[in-house]
Formats: C-alpha cells, sequence, structure tokens
C-alpha cells in the first residue's frame, strides 16, 4: 500500500524532530526515518497483510514511541484524513503490541486512551472485544485484566473498558475481582463493578451479593443494586428480598424500581 495513502501532518504546523533509529535497514527504511514513518510502515502492512511486516523485537527499544505515535494520531483533529479509520488504527495498535509483548507500553496506551475522549474510549473497547475472539490473545487480556482490578489506582480506567467491551466470558473471568470492588469499594468504582457483574444473570453468588447491596449505606450503590436485579426479577429469593427491602427503603427512586422487582 503506497505510503501517501496515510500521509497527512497532525503536528499543527509544528516541526517535529527526528528521532534516529539504529538498524533499520533490515526493515527497509533509512537510519534516520522518523518514528512515524515507522509507525505508519507497520500500520499499512497490518491493513495488507494482517502481518506487521517488521520484526517486532527488534522494535522493542521503541515500543513506547511507537504507542506515542499512535496516540497522537488518534487524538489529531486531522485523524479522518490519514486514509484508515479510527478504529483500525486502534485495532492494529494493540495488535502491535500485544504480538510484540509490549505489556508495559499497551498499559500506558490503555492509560491514555482512557484520559482521552469517549470516541477514543469506545473504538479501545471495541478492539480488545475483537482481541478477544483470538484464542492466542483472549487468555492473555483475561490475566491482565484481572491483575489491573487488583491494583486500586488501575480500577477506574480497568472498570471502564470491562464495560465497554461487554463481553460475558470476560466478566466471567473476573468475577471473583468485580465481586471485591461492588462490595467493598465506593463511588464511581463501586458502581461501575456492580453494573459489570449484572450481566451474569445466573450467577448465584452475583445475585447473593446484589441482594446484600439493596442494603448499604450509599444511596447510589443501593440504587446500582436494584437496577441489577431487574434481571433477575424471576427469581424467587430476588423477589423476597426486593419485597424485604420495600418496608425499609426511603428512597422514592429506589422503592420504584423495588416494586417492579418484587412483582
Amino acid at each position: 500500500m503506497p505510503e501517501q495513502t496515510f500521509g497527512g501532518d497532525d503536528t499543527g504546523g509544528q516541526v517535529e524532530e527526528k528521532k534516529k533509529l539504529g538498524g533499520l535497514s533490515k526493515f527497509g527504511l533509512t537510519p534516520d526515518s522518523n518514528i512515524r514513518d515507522v509507525f505508519w510502515r507497520i500500520m499499512a502492512s497490518y491493513s495488507a497483510t494482517k502481518k506487521p511486516g517488521i520484526d517486532l523485537k527488534e522494535l522493542e527499544p521503541d515500543r513506547f514511541a511507537l504507542m506515542n505515535a499512535a496516540i497522537s494520531v488518534l487524538k489529531s483533529p486531522h485523524i479522518r484524513d490519514y486514509g484508515l479509520s479510527p478504529r483500525f488504527i486502534v485495532n492494529y495498535t494493540i495488535t502491535m503490541m500485544l504480538e510484540g509483548g509490549w505489556e508495559d507500553a499497551f498499559t500506558e496506551f490503555l492509560v491514555k486512551s482512557h484520559e482521552g475522549k469517549e470516541e477514543l474510549q469506545k473504538n479501545v473497547a471495541l478492539a480488545l472485544r475483537k482481541q478477544l475472539e483470538s484464542e492466542q490473545h483472549s487468555e492473555w487480556l483475561r490475566q491482565y485484566f484481572k491483575a489491573l482490578l487488583r491494583q486500586s489506582s488501575m480500577n477506574p480506567m480497568a472498570l471502564r473498558f470491562i464495560a465497554g467491551i461487554d463481553d460475558i466470558g470476560l466478566v466471567a473471568s473476573l468475577k471473583q475481582e468485580l465481586l471485591i470492588i461492588a462490595r467493598g469499594d465506593i463511588g464511581q468504582n463501586q458502581l461501575d463493578a456492580i453494573a459489570a457483574i449484572a450481566a451474569l444473570k445466573d450467577d448465584n453468588e452475583v445475585k447473593r451479593s446484589l441482594i446484600i447491596i439493596l442494603s448499604h449505606w450509599d444511596v447510589e450503590a443501593r440504587k446500582a443494586a436494584a437496577e441489577a436485579l431487574k434481571a433477575f426479577k424471576k427469581d424467587p429469593d430476588v423477589r423476597e428480598a426486593a419485597a424485604r427491602r420495600l418496608v425499609s427503603e426511603t428512597d422514592p427512586e429506589i422503592k420504584k424500581i423495588l416494586k417492579t422487582v418484587a412483582k
């Protein structure tokens, strides 16, 4: 695919200093190639052949530079001018990092994407869902997100992407970690974890945990649990718990939800 297909300047008119990469002649690139040229070479190769076209192990020292090139492109106001849609750029970038084994760069990519606009977050979540279809990547991603959920500083980012991925298999593999956050955390983390485990509609442990949260001190947590239990309302234990909670519930919105569940 011609290199000009991915042309365009998203530097806002500023002159970008070229980063010299050693030994790039083996890739058919000149020694003074800019890291962004290398990035587009990889994107073009994935687009045409589903392969990087370059030995990613040789580029490991430049993995963060390649990741930052991707972020710069994806946050550029001129992204639509590059010839590849943002969705494909995200997917190929993630594929590059997974196939290169660049876990640290991948984590930084997710952090920076989480800090970006909603469209970027959505495209990353969609790409991760697609990666879960790969036997090679799915188990790695499950273990990766499990590790992230065990780091409190990473919880907001991990929970946001887990919700966006919306994959029951992923949620099931993270059930214990999500239950701990749903029952023991507070604020948005707790609400996101409750929303995530609600997908496991046939799980008794999830059902019991949501019933317990109906008595939580925080009104938003109780409301989230009540909403989640709508999916379980055919269960007699859930109907009974909703009717029991109705007696002491003070919030009118939650009472309305509980009446629906208790029917």
